[in-house]
């Protein structure tokens, strides 16, 4: 990772880079991007609807550099981007580095599952909630996107459906968000991987956080490397990875009845032939969820 030195840094500009996009893709956009330097973030305007990927730093190059990566990672994605050159302008120092904050706030995804940020407070309104906390610094998830939001309300309906004890295997770990819930629904033992090591770092620091320093997280690029079998697989990872890794994907599922599979990260486009691609490796679809142009699906074996 670059470095900057502290005291030029401490008297040096602050320069934004702004693209704007769509809001529904704001969290695959910064788990595309995450491993850049500097990382990218996100803002909405939350009068407006308005919503940008940001790009704050010292360096002009750097920054830059980052943008070229959202562009790429719109156009892999198959998202349009709000325009093709990024909004630049120097900022007053004082507190750009804290003031985003106040845009994450605690989120209930559901009934039994609440999100919240560690410096949001709040007390759990039953006794059987899980509260998850997730420092989204570093803009590797944070529960907002939709196939996040997909992924734990299908753990929490398989954690319901009386075979709680089993194992998971978190593909695209990004903050830990999904492991974490996992293991706090009950499911045991749980794992995470990543293909980048800086998200593998954050989910290990969110998963201390959360009394949860028990679940292992490892660096595994799922098109090539050995992934971790489980009985329920969450694979919540881009929709051309989902479809080229499809055969690896499904073997990692274990055998038996209460063997499941969740997809995520797809656009409801791209659905069709995500799920074509791991029929043809023994899965059906039992029931999906669309939550604006993104769709997720709870896959079984065929019988």
């Amino acid at each position: 990772m670059a470095t900057v030195d502290s005291d030029v840094y401490a008297e040096a500009p602050v320069l934004r880079a702004r693209v704007p996009v769509p809001p529904a893709a704001v969290d695959l956009l910064l788990d595309a991007t995450c491993g850049e330097d500097p990382a990218p973030g996100a803002f909405q305007d939350l009068e407006t609807g308005g919503c940008w990927i940001e790009v704050f730093g010292v360096d002009r190059a750097a920054v830059l550099r980052s943008c070229a990566a959202v562009f790429d990672a719109c156009d892999a994605i198959g998202i349009e981007p709000g325009a093709r050159e990024p909004q630049l302008e120097s900022l007053p120092r004082e507190d750009w580095a804290e003031s985003w904050k106040r845009f994450f706030k605690v989120l209930r995804i559901s009934p039994r599952v609440t999100v919240r940020p560690p410096w949001e407070e709040y007390v759990p309104q039953s006794p059987d909630e899980i509260v998850v906390t997730v420092e989204p610094g570093m803009s590797f998830g944070t529960g907002l996107h939709a196939t996040t939001q997909s992924c734990l309300r299908f753990l929490e309906e398989l954690a319901g459906d009386g075979g709680r004890a089993r194992s998971v295997a978190d593909l695209g770990c990004g903050s830990g968000i999904l492991s974490i819930a996992a293991a706090k629904l009950g499911f045991s033992p749980v794992s995470g991987v990543d293909y980048d090591l800086a998200a593998v770092r954050a989910a290990a620091e969110n998963a201390a956080r959360n009394d949860c320093a028990w679940i292992p997280f490892t660096r595994c690029d799922v098109t090539c490397d050995p992934i971790p079998r489980a009985d329920v697989v969450v694979a919540n990872i881009l929709a051309p990875v989902l479809r080229a890794s499809a055969p690896r994907v499904a073997a990692a599922v274990n055998d038996g009845p209460r063997a499941a599979l969740v997809l995520s990260g797809i656009l409801e486009t791209q659905w069709d032939s995500v799920r074509s691609a791991y029929e043809a490796e023994g899965f059906v679809e039992a029931r999906t969820a669309l939550d604006g142009e993104w769709k997720s699906g709870l896959l079984l074996r065929r019988g």
